[in-house]
Formats: C-alpha cells, sequence, structure tokens
C-alpha cells in the first residue's frame, strides 16, 4: 500500500469515526434530555430514602418511638395488642417486625383492602408496655410514599415498568457519556478533568462529575433495574446457577393434645439453629396447619435492615422443616442478596449510605449543566460561527486543553475527537 492509499484510508477511518461519534452525541442529548428529567425524580428521591426510617422516626415520634423502659413484654403479648386494636379487616397478623432502634416500637403488619386494590397496615405498639401507639397503611405516610414515587412514579406496575425501562436507558446514556469522554482522556488530563471558570464551566462540569460518578452510577441503576424487574434477572441467572426459592408447600400436623407454641416458644427454638443471630422478624402460623417462619440477621450478612435467615417450624412440635440460610447460597442466591445493600449503600456501612445519598443528587447536577449548555449551543451564532456566551464544543476544549499542555494544537484534533457544533 503507497502513501497516497494509506492516507485515503486514515481519512476514510477519520470519517466513519466522526460520523458514529456523531451519533454518539445525538444519542446521549436527547436521552439526557428526556429520560434524564425522570433520573433527577428518581435520584433525589433515593437520596431521601438513604435514611428513610431515620427520618420517618423524627417526623413520627409518638409513633415510632417510645420513651418507656424496664421489662420488654414478650412478642405474643405484643402481637395480641396489635390483633386486639386492629380495625381493617382480617384480624390475623400476617409478621411482626422487631424495633429498629433501641427506643423504637414494633410494627406489626395485616392485609387490608381488597384484591384488585390490596393494603399493608403497620399497627405499632410499645415494647414496654404493650399499648398501640397508632397505625397506618403502607403508601399513604410521607416516607412509604416517596418509596411509591422513587421505584413506581405512584403508577403501580405501569409505572415500574416505565422506572425499569427509564434504567435501561439511563444505563445507555451512561455508555454514551464515557465513549465521548475518552478521547478527551486519550489526549490529556486536562481536557479529561479540569474544571474552568467562564464559559467552560458547566461543559467541564458535566463531562468531569459525569465520568467520576459514572462507575458509580451503572451500579445504582442496574441494582434498581433488577428490583424492577427481579423475575427476568431471576429466569437468566437459573441458566448459570441454581436459584432457591423458599419453600411453600411445608404443614404442621395438628395435635389433639397440644397447643400451637407461643410466638416466643418459636423463636428460642429457632434460635439454636443460628445462636449468634439476632432476631429480626417472624411470620405467625396463617392457619391450623400453618407455619411458623422466624427469621434471624447474622453478622456476615451483607443486608443490615433484613434478615435473610430463616427457620421454618412446625407450629406444634416445634419440629424444624425447613431451614435458608446465606452461608448456603447458591451464586445466583447471592448475586441478589446484594442488589438492595448496594442500591442504598447499606452494604458499606453508613459511609455507603453516604455515598448513595450524594451520588443520587448527581443526576440533578448533570441534567443541569447538560441542559445549559444544550440551550446555549441553541442560542444564534456570532461571526465565523462562534458561540457569544455558549459553552466549548469537544472540539475547543481537547485543542485547548492540548496547547496548555504542550504549546501546540493537536493534529486533526476536529476530525479525531469532535462532534458537529451542538
Amino acid at each position: 500500500m503507497n502513501a497516497f492509499d494509506t492516507a485515503k484510508l486514515a481519512d476514510r477511518n477519520r470519517r466513519v469515526s466522526f460520523r458514529l461519534r456523531k451519533l454518539w452525541l445525538v444519542a446521549h442529548r436527547w436521552l439526557g434530555l428526556t429520560i434524564g428529567l425522570v433520573f433527577v425524580l428518581v435520584g433525589l428521591t433515593g437520596s431521601l430514602l438513604v435514611f428513610d426510617h431515620a427520618i420517618d422516626e423524627q417526623l413520627n415520634s409518638d409513633l415510632l418511638l417510645t420513651k418507656g423502659s424496664g421489662q420488654t413484654r414478650t412478642v405474643a403479648e405484643i402481637i395480641e395488642a396489635a390483633e386486639a386494636s386492629y380495625d381493617d379487616g382480617a384480624k390475623h397478623a400476617l409478621s411482626v417486625s422487631r424495633p429498629r432502634v433501641d427506643d423504637g416500637v414494633w410494627a406489626v403488619w395485616f392485609a387490608g383492602g381488597t384484591d384488585q386494590s390490596p393494603k399493608y397496615i403497620a399497627v405499632y405498639v410499645d415494647p414496654y408496655s404493650a399499648s398501640v401507639t397508632g397505625q397506618r397503611v403502607w403508601g399513604e405516610d410521607l416516607m412509604s410514599w416517596i418509596y411509591r414515587l422513587h421505584f413506581q412514579l405512584v403508577a403501580g406496575r405501569i409505572g415500574s415498568i416505565i422506572v425499569g425501562i427509564i434504567g435501561v436507558l439511563v444505563l445507555f446514556s451512561i455508555g454514551s457519556g464515557v465513549l465521548l469522554w475518552w478521547p478527551l482522556w486519550k489526549h490529556s488530563w486536562r481536557a479529561a478533568f479540569a474544571i474552568r471558570r467562564g464559559r467552560r464551566f458547566n461543559y467541564d462540569i458535566h463531562k468531569t462529575f459525569g465520568i467520576i460518578s459514572a462507575s458509580f452510577l451503572v451500579v445504582i441503576t442496574f441494582t434498581g433495574v433488577y428490583m424492577e424487574f427481579p423475575a427476568v434477572f431471576t429466569a437468566v441467572a437459573g441458566v448459570f446457577s441454581e436459584v432457591s426459592e423458599e419453600p411453600h408447600d411445608l404443614t404442621s400436623e395438628p395435635q389433639d393434645s397440644r397447643k400451637p407454641l407461643t410466638p416466643d416458644e418459636a423463636i428460642a427454638i429457632a434460635r439454636s439453629t443460628f445462636p449468634n443471630a439476632k432476631f429480626d422478624h417472624l411470620h405467625p402460623p396463617a392457619s391450623e396447619n400453618g407455619t411458623y417462619e422466624v427469621a434471624f440477621r447474622q453478622p456476615d450478612e451483607v443486608q443490615t435492615s433484613y434478615g435473610r435467615s430463616q427457620v421454618f417450624l412446625d407450629q406444634y412440635t416445634g419440629r424444624v422443616l425447613s431451614v435458608r440460610s446465606p452461608a448456603d447460597f447458591s451464586a445466583a442466591d447471592a448475586f441478589f442478596a446484594w442488589q438492595f445493600p448496594l442500591h442504598n449503600g447499606e452494604a458499606f456501612g453508613l459511609m455507603g449510605r453516604w455515598a448513595v445519598l450524594f451520588l443520587g443528587l448527581t443526576p440533578a447536577l448533570l441534567y443541569i449543566s447538560g441542559a445549559i449548555v444544550w440551550w446555549r449551543k441553541r442560542r444564534p451564532r456570532h461571526a465565523k460561527n462562534r458561540p457569544s456566551a455558549g459553552e466549548p464544543s469537544v472540539t475547543e476544549s481537547v485543542a485547548d486543553s492540548a496547547s496548555d499542555t504542550d504549546g501546540s494544537r493537536v493534529p486533526q484534533a476536529k476530525e479525531l475527537v469532535s462532534g458537529p457544533a451542538r
């Protein structure tokens, strides 16, 4: 191949690269301006939900906190008090959860509403006096309403599907942003990371904070997509690894001469299976042949807000019917168990939660800075087709950065790394 053919091939490659970059730029721009607004909403609500329980307890301290002290009541007394107080549908408690904090109250859950519009009602019981502090429907108080807004736009299953699809598109948008940023890194660290004042400020804010947060946003977004479409992920994971499920066919054998175990007795029996674990919640038997499910949280479990170590018992004999422990999880089970703790940051303790809180603000920063860049590019141009007050194009940023770095312009920078002026 002679010099002419080599130059011709290089020129063709540059043109192809230019066209591809133009497509990435258009996709990134319009995904950001459209679905980016929903991503901002999801991010801001996600930041609030990182510490949702703590916020809820401060806003509703009379309902969720106690000033009592002394000897705590038994779990049986807690459930009995809640069932006596509950006044909306079936009297049988679905589950009971321990106090979240030292001065917290028990939450006893009931099913209400209709088959078409089910509701879940929590009755809160003081652990010292067994007095009911109140009840409320999940999704109707402030924090649980924000939760519904976060994962389903307060639109039920349709909203969940919309949020999940938007999450997939956000992943694509993040990928396109990384591809647009990469040529800047190839030319100089200044072009890739510098934040300069003046007309470059919004552009630099967008590309620098975008690339710094990209990998973290991918994790948060991916885990969110999983929680919107768990069945899809379960089906895919099942191809590569066994996916275990909670047992659904367990039954107790009624005993003519034996009364059912009390909740406290069931907890005591189950504790022998996980002696070093902390009791988390309990599901009482739902019928005469139903079983107890007692859940604990072991010290090495990744999720701190929910115990995944489960013991299923015959409600009459206390015989252990089944045990589920994170130590026995398959690869797929472990993968699924990590998703929520990664999503809200609890997998990495308090610092992880704070990191996710600030990360939830990033979509708003990227949206505002990106929208300003786009809007200024739409303004009429002055002489020589230069924006009067807009942000620099990718071409300008790379070329200027190269000049600042080594005193010379990068040859053919426009063809190599630039898209069209926006």
